[in-house]
């Protein structure tokens, strides 16, 4: 396959990529570039794109290995591999900064979103590079973080969670909050806040108040690439050193469909 065009859309995070068939099978050399595009870059868009869900499934090898998502009752019942993002099923927009699944012990790699139907306006999703969040942090409260962990579950909070699904993903799993990335080497700042129910050796509410603080002083619109979505944009972001947040002002009257796939990854460390 030829070489990709990769053309950065903020000047700290994300990029679009052209020059690609994800119809086609994707050559060694073509997933090292996206690799290597996605560990510079931390979000990768792809325009125009137009998938059944066999199709999605098959194109997820240019990126990684599926693994299954743990709110098994969004997850497509064909392809259970494939969770759908839809209003109408009830779902609350994901509007505070988190990055996926911090309660398996091999979190993913990365989330792939498509845009199967998207609102006139509105319904935005919003990512942050915790890479540059860390690398703003004050020297000490670096080597802080680096001493930290998180114990993570499934969202005490989410009553809609089938017991299958708390019983089997719901062990706490402990992560460090200083991430260091295995192909980038840098480090970025990594937690969930609802999944992250403890810092091990402080209190519960004293956790969520440090986690809270350090949100608010580390997200900020310069290391923050907002996507507005078209129908057929496949949106792909790096968990291992992002956040990302949905917005929900949009028209309800209108329907905002993602199909979300998520990508085996490793242990932190």
């Amino acid at each position: 396959m030829a070489g990709l065009t990769v053309k950065p859309l903020h000047p700290s995070i994300g990029a679009e990529i052209s020059g690609l068939d994800l119809h086609k099978p994707v050559d060694a050399a073509t997933k090292a570039e996206l690799g290597a595009a996605l560990s510079e870059h931390l979000v990768l868009v792809v325009r125009d794109q137009h998938f059944t869900p066999a199709e999605y499934l098959t194109m997820a090898d240019a990126f990684g290995t599926p693994m299954r998502q743990h709110y098994s009752q969004h997850n497509m019942p064909d392809y259970p591999d494939i969770g759908i993002i839809l209003h109408r099923d009830g779902q609350k927009p994901a509007a505070m900064w988190h990055t996926d699944h911090t309660n398996r012990e091999r979190p993913p790699k990365a989330t792939m979103l498509y845009g199967l139907e998207v609102p006139k306006s509105g319904g935005e999703t919003s990512i942050a590079n915790m890479r540059a969040a860390f690398g703003a942090l004050p020297e000490l409260e670096q080597r802080r973080l680096e001493t930290l962990t998180t114990l993570n579950s499934i969202d005490t909070h989410r009553t809609d969670v089938l017991p299958e699904d708390r019983e089997k993903y719901g062990k706490p799993v402990s992560h460090p909050m200083a991430r260091t990335h295995p192909e980038h080497g840098s480090k970025a700042v990594y937690f969930h806040i609802t999944k992250a129910f403890q810092i091990e050796g402080m209190t519960p509410e004293a956790s969520q108040e440090y986690m809270s603080g350090l949100l608010d002083r580390m997200i900020r619109p310069e290391i923050v690439y907002t996507h507005t979505w078209r129908k057929g944009d496949l949106l792909v972001m790096d968990n291992r050193a992002t956040m990302h947040r949905a917005h929900g002002d949009y028209d309800r009257s209108q329907d905002r469909v993602l199909w979300r796939l998520i990508i085996e990854g490793d242990r932190p460390h």
